[in-house]
C-alpha cells in the first residue's frame, strides 16, 4: 500500500507541474549512447504543435508540445546486401504523466508508425493524455504493403518475431528517464493484430516489462489462421456459380437476397437472446443458429429459404477446419451479423476472395488439409507464435491483462482467443483466479481491429488497463460507442458474462444494462 500512495503522489506532482523541457534538452538526446547497444538517435526535435492529417485510420490530431525521436538499434548489412535495423519513434511530452505506453505493430511491420496510443483508447490518444509513447518496425524497413522478403534474413525475421520490442523497450525507457530526470512509474503496451500478438508474447517472454498490456484481435498464430481462412473459401466455392471451365466464379457466393435471408434469419434466432432486438449478438453462447435451418427443401433459393448446396456449403465453412482424423485445427468463425459486412476488408459472406486471404483461395475446390496443418509446424513458422499459457510470473508480479476481438473479424476468429483464453484460465488455476488480472471482451459486429456496418467499435481499453493496475479496479464492463451506431451505447462485460437489457429505460444506454452471468 506505501508504493501505491508513493507512486499516485509521484504521478499528481507530474500531472500538476510539468516538465517544460526545453527544444535544447529535447536536441540532446542526439547524443544519447547506451553500453552494450548499437544505438542511434538519428534525430530529437522539439514542437510546440504539430498537427497530424486524418486518414484510414481515424480523424487529425493536433499534438501537445512534445519531443519527437527518431532511431535505430543495430543497423547492419543482412542477406543481399540489404541494411536491417530496428527503426523506432517516441514522442515525449511536455505534460508527462510518468507513463510509458509501447504502441504495438500491425500487419508484417516494416515502418514506424507515428506513436500516437491511440489504439482502444477511446478516442483520446495516449500521447494527448501525458504518456511517452514508443513505436518501431521490429528489424525491417518494407518496401510496401505486407512485404515479406525480410524473411530471408534470420536476423530480420527473429526481430519481427520476438526480439525487437524487448530491445525497443529497454532503449526507451532509458531515454525517457534520462529526458525527464525520472524513473517511469507505470509502464504499458497496447496493440492489435499484430500488435496484438506482440503484447501476448511480452507477457509470456518478457513477463517483468509491463504493468499492463492490452492485445486485441492477436495474430497468435498465423500459420494456422490462414489454414482457417483458405478453409472457409474452399467449402464457400463449393456452391459458388461456375464458369465455362467448371471452376467457381470469384466474387462472393450469396447474392444480395441470400446474404440478406441469411442475417435476418441469424438475427431472428439469436438477436434477442441478450433482451434487446438491436442487431448486436451480445450472448454468443445461446446462440444455436444453423444456416442449413433455412434451406429449401430442393431446388434453388427463394425469398425464404436457401438452396441446399449454399446452406451446407455455410454450414461447413464456419465449422472450421478439422483433418483426416477429426482434429479441429482451427476454430470456426463466429456467426454474426458482421459476417454480411460490405467494409475495406469484408465480411466473411462478403468478400471477393472468399474471404480475404488473396487470390489464393479463389477458384480452388480441394484443400489438403493434413497437408497444411503439417506445413504450418515448420519451425520457423512457430517461433513468434502468441500461444503459451504458462503466465505464473506475469501474474505474480502484479501484472494485468485485457484481450479483445470483434465477433466479424475475417482475419482471425474470435473463437480462437476465446479458445486461447478458457486454455490459459484453465491452466492458471481457473477462470475465478484468473480473472484477478486477466480478462477478455467480446465486441459484436466489429471487424478486425475496428469498423463494421453495425458495431459499437469505441472503447476505453486504455484507461481501464490504468485503473486496474494503479487502482487495483478490475474491469467488469467497459462501456462502448461507435459510429456506425450513433447515440447507441452498451456495457462491454468481462467473459463469459454478457451484456443484458434490464427490461426498462432508453434501450439505447448502457446504463441499462447488466452484466449477466451465462446461465
Amino acid at each position: 500500500m506505501r508504493l501505491k500512495l508513493t507512486l499516485s503522489g509521484f504521478l499528481l506532482c507530474f500531472s500538476v507541474s510539468g516538465f517544460a523541457q526545453s527544444a535544447a534538452d529535447c536536441a540532446a538526446l542526439t547524443n544519447f549512447t547506451l553500453a552494450g547497444y548499437q544505438v542511434e538517435v538519428t534525430s530529437a526535435r522539439w514542437f510546440d504543435d504539430r498537427s497530424l492529417p486524418g486518414g484510414f485510420n481515424g480523424p487529425g490530431m493536433e499534438l501537445p508540445p512534445h519531443c519527437h525521436v527518431e532511431g535505430m538499434i543495430d543497423r547492419r548489412i543482412g542477406v543481399n546486401d540489404v541494411e536491417y535495423g530496428i527503426g523506432f519513434a517516441l514522442n515525449l511530452p511536455d505534460n508527462w504523466n510518468g507513463r510509458f505506453l509501447f504502441q504495438g505493430g500491425g500487419g508484417l511491420n516494416g515502418t514506424v508508425g507515428e506513436p500516437l496510443g491511440a489504439q482502444a483508447a477511446g478516442g483520446r490518444a495516449a500521447l494527448l493524455q501525458g504518456f511517452a509513447v514508443v513505436s518501431n518496425d521490429t528489424g525491417h524497413q518494407a518496401k510496401g504493403p505486407f512485404d515479406s522478403s525480410f524473411f530471408e534474413d534470420q536476423e530480420a525475421t527473429l526481430n519481427f518475431y520476438y526480439k525487437a520490442n524487448p530491445k525497443v523497450t529497454e532503449v526507451a525507457k532509458l531515454l525517457v528517464s534520462d529526458y525527464y530526470g525520472q524513473d517511469i512509474a507505470y509502464s504499458y503496451f497496447v496493440g492489435c493484430s499484430t500488435g496484438g500478438r506482440e503484447g501476448m508474447l511480452m507477457t509470456q517472454r518478457y513477463p517483468s516489462y509491463f504493468d499492463g498490456v492490452v492485445s486485441g484481435a492477436p495474430a497468435m498464430r498465423t500459420s494456422v489462421s490462414n489454414i482457417g481462412i483458405r478453409w472457409v473459401g474452399v467449402q464457400l466455392n463449393q456452391a459458388a456459380p461456375r464458369d465455362a471451365q467448371g471452376l467457381p466464379v470469384a466474387g462472393p457466393m450469396l447474392d444480395e437476397s441470400e446474404r440478406r435471408l441469411v442475417i435476418d434469419s441469424l438475427k431472428a434466432r439469436c438477436d434477442g437472446l441478450d433482451g434487446a432486438q438491436d442487431g448486436l449478438l451480445f450472448n454468443p453462447q445461446a446462440c444455436d443458429f444453423d444456416p442449413r435451418q433455412i434451406a429449401c427443401g430442393i431446388g434453388g433459393s427463394t425469398d425464404n429459404c436457401l438452396a441446399p448446396a449454399k446452406a451446407e456449403a455455410i454450414h461447413m465453412a464456419m465449422q472450421g477446419p478439422t483433418d483426416s482424423r477429426g482434429f479441429q485445427v482451427y476454430p470456426g468463425f463466429a456467426y454474426d451479423p458482421g459476417i454480411d459486412d460490405p467494409g475495406f476488408l469484408g465480411g466473411i459472406l462478403n468478400s471477393a476472395n472468399n474471404p480475404p486471404e488473396g487470390p489464393g483461395s479463389t477458384g480452388v475446390l480441394e484443400f489438403d488439409i493434413d497437408s497444411a496443418v503439417l506445413a504450418s509446424t515448420r519451425p520457423d513458422l512457430i517461433m513468434g507464435e502468441s500461444t503459451s499459457v504458462m503466465m505464473s510470473s506475469f501474474a505474480d508480479q502484479g501484472g494485468k491483462q485485457i484481450l479483445y476481438h470483434g465477433a466479424a473479424d475475417p482475419w482471425f476468429s474470435v473463437n480462437e482467443t476465446i479458445r486461447y483464453y478458457e486454455e490459459m484460465a484453465q491452466f492458471n488455476g481457473g477462470l475465478e483466479t484468473v480473472k484477478d488480472w486477466s480478462r477478455f471482451f467480446h465486441v459484436p459486429g466489429m471487424g478486425h481491429c475496428q469498423g463494421g456496418e453495425e458495431t459499437l467499435d469505441s472503447f476505453d481499453m486504455l484507461s481501464a488497463i490504468v485503473d486496474w493496475v494503479e487502482n487495483d479496479t478490475a474491469p467488469d464492463r467497459i462501456t462502448a460507442t461507435g459510429r456506425s451506431m450513433p447515440d447507441t451505447s452498451r456495457p462491454l462485460c468481462a467473459w463469459p458474462a454478457y451484456p443484458h437489457y434490464d427490461g426498462s429505460g432508453d434501450i439505447n444506454s448502457a446504463a441499462n444494462y447488466s452484466c449477466k452471468e451465462v446461465e
